[in-house]
């Protein structure tokens, strides 16, 4: 057990990113202040609204509001403690729990002690999507801590598992699909526990979903199944920062090839997060799981990028990578982290009339994300990579005899 001045001293060192955080979560979005409390978190409000219309057996799907609840039915049981409780009460609960998710995702990186502290409010109040996360209300931040403290190598503040590896990542993708990919990667990387884990994770908590709340589920996978995702507005918008969002964007509509291609990238991205894997760089293949999961997803918003925060730290730590990939790859990290994009005009379709200037501008992330995974295939092919994959067979054969 920790000692009490032990227990002060994690205290202390949580105050400044928890201040960030409170702060960052009341001012992001226009409307919101600190002084009176009174955050515009958006996105908190339908999760509050939710939860509340669970508590009172409500159907929550078929709701006249402006923004609809797009989850499975599982996560509305998740956010009913939030409905439960004034929003003031939900809203800095909810900011206390993303500064403790991000602050444990970095000393899972490695950082500790002042840096941690440092680390945690530098990124709250400069890195858009952690930003934009906390102004809105969202999820993004729960969902990579769970797959980073599920799967990334590090420091742990427990001696042995709890629960076997997996289990989070299961969890994140009952809530949100997307997670998923960073599942089908621990699979095929030679991690097939943890990979069948989050899949039966996954079943159970879905299960869980059909059990408490049988009609929503009934009538959230029937959509889902016939093709309707909830996602069929808003994949023009500028910060759609996904494979399909750039095809809109150029093309005009969201057509079969801009599902294909996005299809295709998800099966790149798995690839390169394998080879990486096989290679050694672990945290690197589970950063780049996380963000072929985003490239490939039909709407990815700049604030769902959190992902970038561990693959930027990754990149600047590990000075094994080829020169090219780790530059490439810091620049997309600073790119998409300040999402100079957001400067472009945006909302009423004007995206389609952009110049190819600003087109390139909005679509540049998207690009360079996928040149990035795209470069990390033929870099496991390099002199480089076979000579990784080769240390990686040696080490295996050392420790087996």
């Amino acid at each position: 057990m920790k000692s009490p001045s032990r227990i002060g001293y994690v205290l202390l060192l949580a105050v400044a990113p928890l201040l960030a955080a409170l702060f960052a979560g009341a001012t992001t979005i226009p409307g919101g202040t600190v002084d009176p409390w009174a955050p515009a978190m958006i996105d908190l409000d339908v999760y509050r609204r939710t939860g509340d219309l669970v508590l009172h057996g409500q159907d929550f799907y078929n709701v006249k509001a402006w923004l609809p609840w797009i989850y499975p039915p599982f996560p509305a049981l998740l956010a009913v403690p939030f409905g439960a409780v004034p929003a003031a009460v939900a809203q800095i609960a909810w900011l206390t729990l993303n500064a403790a998710c991000l602050m444990a995702m970095l000393y899972r990186l490695g950082l500790t002690g002042w840096r941690l502290s440092a680390a945690a409010t530098a990124i709250t109040w400069l890195v858009e999507p952690v930003r934009e996360t906390l102004g809105f209300g969202q999820v993004a931040v729960f969902l990579v801590t769970a797959a980073v403290l599920d799967s990334m190598p590090g420091p742990t503040v427990f001696r042995r598992r709890l629960l076997p590896e997996g289990w989070l990542t299961g969890v994140a993708t009952a809530v949100k699909l997307t997670p998923a990919v960073v599942a089908v990667y621990n699979f095929f990387a030679g991690k097939r526990k943890a990979g069948i884990v989050s899949f039966v994770t996954f079943l159970v908590c879905t299960l869980i979903g059909f059990v408490v709340l049988w009609g929503p589920s009934l009538t959230y996978w029937g959509r889902l199944l016939s093709g309707d995702s909830g996602l069929n507005t808003g994949i023009v918008f500028k910060t759609n920062q996904s494979v399909l969002g750039v095809w809109t964007r150029m093309l005009g509509e969201a057509s079969r090839g801009g599902l294909i291609l996005a299809a295709l990238v998800a099966l790149i991205g798995v690839l390169a997060a394998v080879l990486m894997h096989r290679a050694g760089e672990v945290p690197l293949a589970l950063c780049l799981a996380g963000l072929t999961s985003l490239l490939a997803s039909p709407i990815s918003w700049s604030h769902h990028y959190v992902w970038i925060v561990p693959f930027g730290i990754e990149l600047l730590r590990n000075r094994r990578l080829p020169g090219y990939l780790r530059t490439a790859g810091l620049f997309y990290a600073l790119w998409t982290a300040f999402a100079p994009f957001k400067l472009l005009p945006g909302d009423n379709n004007v995206e389609l009339s952009y110049t190819p200037l600003q087109m390139l501008v909005d679509n540049f992330g998207v690009y360079l994300g996928v040149a990035i995974v795209i470069g990390c295939v033929v870099a496991a092919f390099t002199p480089w990579g076979r000579e990784r994959r080769r240390a990686q067979t040696q080490l295996r054969d050392a420790v087996s005899v």
